[in-house]
């Protein structure tokens, strides 16, 4: 097959050029189509329920909602999990389906089984919505609207033109799901009654509702005829908006008292207000001189970017949009973007891509080197685009991204990719240096032994296709099955489950195009290429790098033939050594990125409301903004509108910006920067902080529930205990050397005020517990009565007591309610009013309560940590019966990829050995080849010694990476041996010739492939921290797998093949 196809690529090698070209055009349209992210995004299949109830306490909303909507969920198909959370006025549900599952299929499952959770859910509660559909890298971009200080607009203002202008612009973006408005005041017309003049006039609040539904419509007559026209006919009777709207609602008649019409106005105030704030935002920043300058309260607005639609065209779409968005703000309004992905897109893609094209330069002066030349170092780097072009072009069209991990994979590869290459062109060089067998004993015959250049290879212009073809045949086997061991080695990767199957799943993929298109290109392109290159013949430069080496490596080899005993017992010792060191080295998930933004998350007492949160904020921003590195402090309190991160209002979450590492001067990295700013808050009291990024911490929350690294949950029935148990294992994990930033959720400590019925005194005055409960449902909370309408703009209008009756626990028990007997009753003598202390939020994960103590790991691996952790536990913490701890987030993950890698790993080995097997046709030459992999494992376990890194999952895909490589060389140098002792040689003379003979191409790919990572290993950018590892291992086990080669291989060459010996000397 082999020879078929090197004979049709050199009689054809006009049709090869062409298809080339023809490639090279299609790349060059269909390449920019791909698409472009940061990282690949690992947020698992889930969809969210969100139900607002307004005003009902985290306890009533686990169970008048959340758990109707979790039980009707079970019933779904490859639902994996179920997690939820119960606060003031939310329930959220997410509901997570195992992978694989097509996320619209999803959705519409969730969709179908809320109708019937509608069903058990109390009439007037909430109604369950789905959340939008993004991921963990959703928040793709966030912007700010900025008023001049005398343009007039307050935040209420603001807030509307970001509801109902910039919203609706940036909704039609291909790619945007949703845009969370988040700060500013939503503007509401409100009623607010006097509850004095509703018993004076006999009323209710109801009355007054009905009064407004009734005085606010719009309705249609269908047509009427005059003369030969035909007209609409229309009823408007919706309250204007504005002034005029405060003035028409003032008017509206609720009842004729005493032959008197009684209004609005003559019972309530009516005025534009704000709704009940969930949450606030407030920016510091630095001008472009350096000066600080505080924005306080800003209006922010988030764009949610539709799962699986490309983050840069998404991006880019918004950008195009901006000056659309500015020309329709007034006079004075500002759009302003302050976080956008594609400045992390830029640099994680701008990391891969210098590697990509350091390694390119490094391996084009290795070649030139190494092959003295230039049409032939051409002819092999040729091999490093059209690989390159192949695989995006194919990433393209299946519509995998181009990130981080994908190119990554091609970084990794980039110098395998000319291996098959470098064997062809070698041995072509060989051949054109020699006329072909046939006429070899002519040319002996005919020019004298004393001439340096017998063949004259410069002027013969004969043979030279078939001596082409030869030297492809020759060695078109072994290139093939290299490279098959490649691919093999990457197919268990296809294994992975979770997060690591979608961050490495795209390297592999990328790996094995590249791979096989570097296969087509060494099979098809370079023997049809090298007609037209070595048309007249070529003639070998002695290279004055090799010449060196070459007498080197035949004086050590020669010393390793003789001393067999001391190379194989000093191998033995570096195997053990290595192995040995393995449990010295920590393991970890997959090392945390730098994203270039830090997140900060201050989390002030249970019962902090919004106003405290809001006089913190900006103390913290200013202290951070002494800081010479920030560039922004933007503070996120509380809650955006339904779809963000359900957070309570005494949480901020402070987003900083920060300039480019190399400008830094107070600190040299992110860890002691952030423990700089730590010691610098640390003198406010109360305040509990928590470092992270904004990407990290998303993803952490949606794999875990949890906004870290560690999710240490427990699990039981009672939350008294749960919060009890809670601090008990959070002091524990406090001793735990590397756990950083511990805290226990706060589960308890929220302050109430309950009001709750005397059911005695309320059957006295023949009341009942619902006169009670919508006194505090619609008096103290408020209810709709419709909305005001203004083109696209809608707001409502809120009917409540006013606020000198509801503004405290005395004002509240004076408030008056008429009994059927017509006497008044004050709701202080028939319900108790009182100070409470409740949970401020209640998490289940499948259907049990629980609490979760987080934890960030740092200067230290995490498998130890976490061991420490269940010690601790253990040793301090006795658990009642009932009450369970699991250990969820980044270790769940990296327990689950261990096992898999613990299949994985042997499989490859498996794999490798059985291509052998059917390469050689023998198992102890198959034996032979896999020592490389023991001695290959030495350099990788060294250098994560010695570079202080940890065993984690790009590093074991490096191992693996790295058993594919090693073996590589020596499938070829094995191959050469068994050459020559078919040719007749002796074993021993065989072994030294073919050794020495593969020198160059040995050298050469094991070179290539190590300088292409080089530049992974020095490179500082976005993502750096993922590939190191990866490259850090390969190149430490190319060293050593190389070196050993060249002198361990020969060595036991006899010993394993004795078999092989006497087939091929038959």
């Amino acid at each position: 097959m082999f020879n078929r196809i090197i004979d049709w690529a050199v009689i054809n090698r006009l049709l090869v050029v062409i298809a080339l070209i023809t490639l090279t055009v299609s790349a060059v349209f269909i390449i920019p189509k791909l698409n472009l992210d940061a990282f690949p995004d690992v947020t698992n299949v889930q969809v969210s329920v969100n139900t607002e109830a307004p005003g009902l306490a985290a306890e009533e909303v686990e169970q008048l909602i959340t758990y109707p909507i979790e039980a009707v969920m079970y019933a779904l198909p490859d639902v994996e999990e179920v997690r939820s959370i119960s606060k003031t006025g939310l329930s959220g549900v997410t509901v997570v389906f195992k992978e694989g599952t097509d996320i619209y299929f999803a959705r519409q499952l969730v969709f179908e089984r809320l109708q019937a959770a509608k069903e058990l859910i109390p009439e007037g509660v909430g109604t369950p919505n789905m959340g939008p559909n993004t991921s963990g890298l959703g928040q793709v971009f966030q912007y700010l609207l900025i008023s001049d200080k005398d343009a007039g607009f307050d935040a209420m203002a603001l807030r509307s033109l970001n509801d109902w202008i910039v919203k609706l612009l940036i909704m039609p973006v291909d790619g945007v799901t949703d845009v969370l408005s988040f700060g500013g005041n939503v503007r509401q017309y409100q009623v607010n009654i006097d509850p004095s003049k509703l018993l004076e006039y006999d009323l209710t609040q109801e009355d007054v509702v009905t009064a407004l539904d009734s005085n606010n419509a719009n309705v249609g007559g269908w047509y009427m005829n005059r003369g030969q026209e035909q007209l609409v006919i229309r009823g408007t009777g919706w309250f204007e908006s504005g002034d005029a709207g405060i003035g028409n609602i003032k008017q509206v008649p609720v009842k004729t008292f005493d032959g008197t019409v009684i209004t609005v106005s003559d019972i309530a105030k009516v005025g534009m207000g704000s709704e009940i704030r969930q949450g606030a935002v407030t920016m510091t920043r630095k001008t472009a001189e350096g000066k600080v300058e505080n924005l306080g309260e800003v209006v922010s607005g988030i764009v949610l970017k539709r799962m699986g639609s490309n983050t840069k065209a998404t991006i880019d779409g918004i950008n195009a949009r901006i000056p659309l968005i500015n020309q329709a703000l007034p006079k004075g309004v500002r759009f302003e973007p302050f976080y956008d992905q594609a400045d992390l897109i830029e640099k994680a893609v701008n990391t891969v891509v210098e590697a990509l094209a350091l390694a390119f330069v490094f391996i084009c002066i290795v070649l030139a080197l190494f092959l003295m030349n230039l049409r032939a170092t051409f002819l092999v780097l040729i091999s490093i685009p059209i690989s390159i072009g192949i695989a995006l072009m194919i990433m393209a069209w299946w519509g995998i991204s181009a990130n981080l991990m994908s190119l990554g994979g091609i970084a990794v590869a980039i110098g395998m990719l000319v291996d098959g290459s470098v064997v062809m062109v070698e041995n072509m060089f060989k051949h054109l240096n020699k006329p072909d067998s046939t006429n070899s004993d002519s040319v002996h015959a005919r020019v004298p032994a004393s001439d340096t250049d017998p063949h004259d290879v410069e002027h013969d212009d004969h043979g030279i296709e078939l001596r082409l073809k030869e030297a492809g045949k020759e060695v078109a086997r072994p290139v093939f099955f290299a490279a098959s061991i490649i691919l093999v080695v990457f197919t268990p990767l296809f294994s992975f489950e979770g997060v690591e199957a979608k961050l490495f799943q795209p390297m592999a993929i990328s790996i094995i195009l590249a791979v096989v298109s570097a296969i087509m290109v060494a099979l098809f392109v370079v023997p049809a290429l090298a007609t037209y290159l070595f048309k007249t013949g070529v003639k070998e430069k002695e290279s004055f790098v090799l010449k060196p080496l070459d007498k080197l490596y035949r004086k050590g080899l020669t010393f390793a033939l003789k001393r067999t005993k001391l190379v194989i017992s000093a191998s033995l010792v570096l195997v053990i050594s290595a192995f040995a060191l393995v449990p010295f080295i920590g393991t970890e998930f997959v090392p945390e990125l730098e994203e270039g933004t830090i997140n900060l998350r201050a989390t002030l007492a249970p019962s902090s409301s919004l106003d405290t949160a809001l006089t913190v904020a900006p103390i913290l921003e200013e202290k951070l903004m002494t800081f010479p590195e920030v560039t922004y402090a933007l503070s996120r309190i509380g809650r955006a509108e339904i779809g963000g991160d359900p957070e309570p209002v005494n949480n901020i979450e402070i987003y900083i910006g920060l300039k480019p590492v190399s400008e830094w001067t107070s600190a040299s990295n992110r860890y002691e920067l952030q423990a700089k700013m730590e010691r610098s808050l640390e003198e406010f009291p109360g305040l509990l902080l928590n470092f992270s990024q904004p990407i990290a911490t998303r993803v952490d929350e949606l794999l875990s529930g949890v906004k870290a690294q560690l999710a240490i949950k427990l699990f039981g029935p009672e939350l008294d205990v749960l919060a009890n148990k809670g601090q008990e294992i959070e002091a524990a994990i406090k001793e735990v050397e590397g756990a950083r930033d511990v805290a226990l959720e706060q589960i308890a400590g929220e302050a109430q005020l309950v009001i709750k019925p005397n059911r005695q005194e309320l059957s006295r005055f023949g009341l009942s517990v619902i006169d009670v409960m919508e006194v505090v449902r619609d008096g103290i909370g408020g209810v709709e009565a419709g909305q005001i309408i203004n083109g696209n703009e809608r707001y409502d209008i809120y009917v409540r007591l006013e606020e000198e009756y509801r503004r405290n626990k005395e004002a509240i028990s004076d408030i008056r309610l008429q009994s059927p007997t017509g006497a008044w009753v004050r709701l202080g003598d028939v319900a108790s009013v009182s100070f409470e202390s409740g949970p401020p939020q209640v998490r289940r994960d499948d259907v049990q309560r629980r609490v979760v103590i987080q934890a960030n790991v740092q200067n230290r691996d995490m498998g130890s940590v976490v061991a420490d952790i269940r010690e601790i536990i253990a040793k301090k913490v006795n658990l009642p019966s009932g009450y369970s701890i699991s250990i969820g987030g980044q270790f769940e993950s990296q327990q689950r990829a261990q096992k898999r890698l613990a299949i994985v790993v042997p499989l490859s080995l498996g794999l490798i050995a059985l291509l052998l097997y059917f390469a050689f046709g023998s198992v102890g030459q198959a034996m032979l080849i896999l020592v490389n992999v023991p001695l290959a494992v030495i350099g990788g376990v060294f250098s994560l010694y010695l570079s202080n890194q940890y065993l984690s999952v790009p590093s074991s895909v490096g191992f693996i990476t790295l058993f594919g490589v090693a073996v590589l060389n020596g499938v070829v140098m094995v191959e050469s041996i068994n050459q020559r002792i078919k040719d007749g040689l002796d074993t021993s003379k065989a072994v030294f010739d073919g050794a020495t003979s593969r020198l160059r191409p040995v050298l050469m790919t094991a070179i290539t492939s190590a300088l292409g990572l080089i530049p992974m290993l020095m490179s500082s950018g976005v993502g750096a921290e993922i590939q190191r590892p990866l490259a850090s291992v390969i190149v430490g086990g190319l060293i050593t797998a190389t070196l050993l080669t060249l002198f361990v291989l020969p060595v036991l060459y006899s010993w394993f093949s004795r078999k092989k010996i006497k087939e091929l000397s038959r």
